[in-house]
């Protein structure tokens, strides 16, 4: 039997100007709709956390999770019902962070363009 590392993939995440100081509330969200999407074995395996960066603002999250499940974190994202955008994914930390900067900087320069049109639940 051979080991193997296990791969993950992080997952950038830009949140609306009220949702970005319940990051929390934001996983829990996330977890519920993954547990009753694809059950508690699936979600134990997927290992989904939140990573904390310093040189990121508070508009976006980092999500890690297993490389096997995330399709089914995506798709749950997908169904939760947040004002969020996926930015990027990556399999480093480093190379989310290049993608998420340049976001950022698209962003900042193009700030009339980026508006949320979502229904109040």
């Amino acid at each position: 039997m051979t080991l193997s590392k296990k791969k993950y993939r992080y997952i950038g995440i830009y949140l609306s100007s009220h949702l970005s100081s319940n990051k929390a509330g934001i996983l829990e969200k996330l977890s519920n709709r993954y547990l009753g999407l694809f059950g508690s074995i699936d979600y134990s395996n997927a290992n989904i956390r939140i990573i904390e960066i310093k040189d990121i603002p508070n508009s976006i999250v980092i999500l890690k999770c297993r490389l096997e499940s995330l399709t089914n974190m995506l798709i749950s994202l997908s169904l939760i019902e947040l004002e969020l955008m996926i930015v990027s994914i990556s399999g480093t930390l480093k190379q989310l962070k290049k993608k998420i900067l340049m976001f950022l900087n698209y962003v900042s320069e193009n700030q009339k363009c980026l508006t949320f049109n979502f229904k109040d639940s």
